[in-house]
């Protein structure tokens, strides 16, 4: 086992090497320069939506209109989906660049973190095995442990399975094609006791793979669930 002073050593060996690079400007230091942190825009308690219908919601919770016995509860996102964010979030998804997650979730304010709901555990939205395998990591899993953390709760990451390769969300054109694509997608492997689930992502575009997601959960006895992504 390497003693701390021996993992510094090897950690500064590797930053020296391998520099880290400020994901919107490229600026040697930190994958957020001073400068970028300024762009991010963090979405404010009244522009909180409903992840049924999208419109706004007091306090991200789903319209009593919207709500169904098998949908989402609720949802909060910490970030606008634009600037240094969105590059961080593609770094993470394209680049590989796993290590940029502790920083990228030290930058939630603690403020946001009290607008989640309390829950038992949190549930990362899983990658296909076969996307898994390509990529070598979930980015919804190395953001959403880093976050549980500083929510004090536990991940569970062998309940929930992607069990249908799809199309990105992005490219469906219409709600139909969105809902259709994501039919079937998830399998809940175990039953859950009436517990409180907080759902992970990285982004709500659509909300189609939240909800489907939440559905699944639902009908294996999930109480309650509630989304929470670090941007939207």
């Amino acid at each position: 086992m390497y003693n701390n002073s021996t993992w510094r050593f090897f950690v500064g060996i590797l930053d020296f090497l391998f520099p880290k690079r400020c994901v919107g400007c490229g600026r040697v230091g930190s994958y957020f320069c001073e400068s970028c942190r300024a762009k991010i825009r963090y979405v404010a308690v009244n522009e909180s939506i409903c992840p049924m219908c999208e419109r706004p919601a007091i306090d991200g919770v789903t319209h009593p209109g919207c709500r169904t016995r098998y949908g989402l509860d609720g949802l909060t996102s910490f970030f606008r989906y634009d600037g240094p964010v969105r590059k961080a979030v593609k770094v993470l998804k394209y680049r590989l660049v796993s290590d940029v997650s502790a920083e990228f979730v030290g930058l939630v304010p603690a403020s946001s973190l009290n607008d989640v709901p309390k829950a038992d555990c949190s549930i990362p939205i899983p990658l296909h095995p076969t996307r898994l395998r390509s990529r070598g990591f979930n980015q919804a899993e190395v953001l959403g442990k880093s976050v549980a953390a500083r929510l004090n709760i536990p991940v569970r990451t062998d309940i929930l399975r992607r069990v249908k390769i799809t199309t990105p969300q992005v490219s469906m054109k219409t709600r139909d094609a969105r809902l259709g694509n994501m039919k079937n997608v998830f399998r809940a492997v175990k039953t859950i006791q009436n517990g409180d689930i907080i759902l992970f992502d990285d982004v709500f575009t659509t909300g189609a793979t939240m909800r489907s997601a939440a559905n699944t959960l639902k009908r294996k006895g999930a109480k309650r669930v509630w989304a929470v992504t670090m941007a939207r």
